[in-house]
């Protein structure tokens, strides 16, 4: 996993100067279980990973190309940061990863098995209170890393889910502003660049789709679209248009 290294350094630069899709999918079954995954699609970083390690360096190292699942019940226990609660919620869950450098491809692919509604929301918290973001993700699967021990606190994708309160029920879900996390983010200064770069046009294009046992009765974002039988509500807007309008990215759904 020595590739990891260089992630973190590149994630935000990349932010910057490109276009990152990201994928967030939530489905909740009769009972009350299901799964929350969420896939990025980085291939536009290829060539600046290239550059910035070289492609003869990375394909010494074996990293020219890679197709790996790592289970984050081999990761979990190695974050003393972690509560016994979180890494009990987190312990199901995979992370995929896999790259090709020659046909420019760098994806990942990580999904949480739930098995409450309750569950769903402490899985929902921990993935978004910067507990498991990249930082700390890519530390732990780094020899040597574990905790990142005398490293500070980086930009992470999931710092802007962090200012949301995500609250679910049988019968609803909501995702609402938290007004004092949002001033604590705008006020971050590693992370007033972001906000540069929406006025430069950077897109950072975010869908989030929800699937539902049963039909959907109302939501109140704009931006929603509901399927044909009315169980799946999909949202796509472009991330940086947070730091303008944080509180269209919100929801609250009956179903």
């Amino acid at each position: 996993m020595k590739i990891l290294k260089f992630l973190l350094p590149l994630s935000l630069v990349f932010c910057l100067t490109g276009c990152l899709d990201i994928d967030e999918n939530i489905e909740v079954k009769k009972d009350g279980s299901g799964q929350l995954a969420m896939d990025m699609d980085m291939s536009q970083m290829v060539e600046m990973l290239q550059q910035y390690v070289g492609k003869d360096e990375l394909a010494k190292k074996g990293m020219d190309k890679m197709d790996t699942t790592i289970f984050m019940k081999d990761i979990v226990d190695t974050l003393s940061s972690l509560s016994a609660e979180k890494k009990a919620l987190l312990r199901p869950g995979s992370v995929h990863i896999k790259m090709n450098l020659d046909e420019k491809v760098f994806k990942t692919h990580m999904q949480f098995p739930f098995s409450s509604l309750d569950n769903l929301q402490k899985l929902y918290g921990a993935m978004s209170d910067g507990s498991l973001g990249s930082t700390q993700l890519f530390k732990g699967m780094t020899p040597g890393g574990q905790d990142g021990a005398g490293a500070g606190p980086s930009p992470d994708i999931n710092q802007f889910n962090g200012i949301y309160d995500f609250t679910c029920k049988d019968g609803s879900m909501n995702k609402k502003l938290n007004q004092d996390k949002w001033k604590a983010l705008t006020n971050d200064p590693q992370l007033a660049q972001m906000k540069q770069a929406g006025q430069m046009g950077v897109e950072i294009l975010y869908t989030t789709t929800i699937k539902f046992p049963r039909p959907i009765k109302k939501v109140d974002n704009a931006l929603a679209k509901l399927s044909e039988d009315k169980k799946t509500v999909t949202i796509k807007y472009n991330l940086v248009d947070v730091f303008d309008h944080p509180e269209q990215f919100g929801y609250s759904i009956e179903y």
